[in-house]
């Protein structure tokens, strides 16, 4: 799956007088929804994955609450009572009794003995990740338009070099390895650290090209890295203002030439969030388990846009149908690829960031240049 359940909010545990702060709360698969039926298997199952979560190095690295808990015992485990306590498992009503059944075959450990504490722990008293600062696990989020105004790249481990000379190499390099005319805007020095940043001048497919791209410096094979996060912020302080100005003019025409109408399954759309807009639609105007008619318009729509996904060819192998559902991601809905004996979930979301990534324009006349734009692209490309 691409997402995985979230932080669980703690109350007070009983008689323990330990307090913590509310936090966002994404339910497990369909935590909110169990009431205090007879205990199934398939509520079972939900109540181990979600223990299991609780004690996994994802939830571990910011729950602060039952990371320092676990650290305080010297053989890392953790009172049941806490596990009960928290809000999730008081909805779906979770006794002591009911977590033990759900971990018969868990690898998480559990001691029972009688009279005294129930505790559990993580398998084979793994050892506790280092507490991290909420916030910090999306600090490289990959932002699709981050790029719009050219590439910026990396390129680690350049060997030392005496004369400081590596970056003109690096840059040399590169340039052999771009489309003709495509030019490099700027190439720092190698830093201490051994790395060189390159900001291009953008073009067709210029991200794919640019992201793991071999290059030969100082004898070595080295492979250049899109800059995301913390590394783009970095590099972006480097570039000189006139570089600056310049990706941020290529940037805002990238954007107006989004703006584009687009073709997909034979419908015109003024723009891809038109298309996100319809997608939404399709979702929200259909009910849990509703097949789609493969010879309706939603259907061909949904397909095409499936076929954006980086992994199309594995995802639809087997497919007769496409249906809408609940996510087991929380309570929101998704599409699910039908097969004969299965059923799997596609991000729509990831399909069309794909799409604004290579948008199906309609094919029109383009519009001559700007005289002063060709201009302009003329001197870059004479003085790299």
């Amino acid at each position: 799956m691409e997402s995985a359940l979230a932080m669980d909010t703690k109350p007070d545990a009983a008689g323990t007088g330990d307090k913590r702060k509310s936090e966002q709360e994404v339910e497990s698969p369909d935590a909110k929804r169990f009431k205090a039926a007879p205990v199934d298997a398939s509520v079972l199952a939900v109540l181990r994955k979600q223990v299991e979560y609780y004690l996994s190095d994802q939830n571990l690295e910011y729950d602060k609450f039952f990371h320092e808990k676990i650290g305080a015992d010297p053989e890392g485990w953790l009172d049941m009572s806490l596990i009960l306590s928290c809000n999730k498992m008081k909805a779906m009503r979770a006794s002591k009794e009911h977590v033990l059944e759900a971990l018969k075959d868990s690898p998480v450990q559990v001691k029972d003995p009688e009279g005294s504490v129930t505790s559990v722990r993580r398998p084979e008293n793994k050892k506790l990740p280092e507490l991290k600062q909420r916030g910090q696990q999306h600090y490289q989020k990959k932002k699709p338009h981050a790029h719009d105004g050219g590439a910026i790249v990396i390129v680690k481990g350049i060997p030392e070099d005496p004369e400081k000379q590596k970056w003109m190499q690096a840059k040399d390099t590169l340039r052999t390895k771009l489309p003709e005319k495509v030019a490099i805007m700027f190439a720092s020095s190698v830093a201490d650290k051994n790395q060189c940043v390159l900001a291009v001048a953008p073009f067709e497919g210029d991200l794919q090209l640019l992201d793991g791209l071999e290059l030969a410096i100082g004898g070595v094979t080295l492979k250049t890295e899109i800059c995301y996060g913390n590394d783009l912020q970095e590099a972006l302080k480097l570039l000189p203002k006139n570089v600056r100005d310049r990706r941020d003019k290529q940037a805002r025409a990238r954007q107006k030439e989004r703006q584009r109408p687009i073709v997909l399954a034979n419908q015109r759309f003024a723009n891809v969030g038109a298309v996100r807009g319809r997608i939404k639609t399709i979702l929200s105007s259909r009910g849990d388990g509703e097949v789609l008619n493969q010879e309706g318009s939603d259907y061909k729509l949904v397909h095409a846009v499936l076929m954006f996904h980086p992994r199309y060819e594995e995802k639809v192998k087997g497919m007769t149908n496409i249906k809408i559902d609940k996510s087991e991601q929380g309570d929101s809905r998704c599409f699910w690829i039908v097969k004969e004996d299965s059923c799997e979930d596609f991000s729509a979301n990831k399909c069309l960031n794909a799409v604004e990534q290579n948008p199906p324009y309609v094919q029109e006349e383009k519009k001559k240049e700007d005289k002063d734009e060709k201009k302009e692209d003329e001197r870059w490309q004479t003085t790299q």
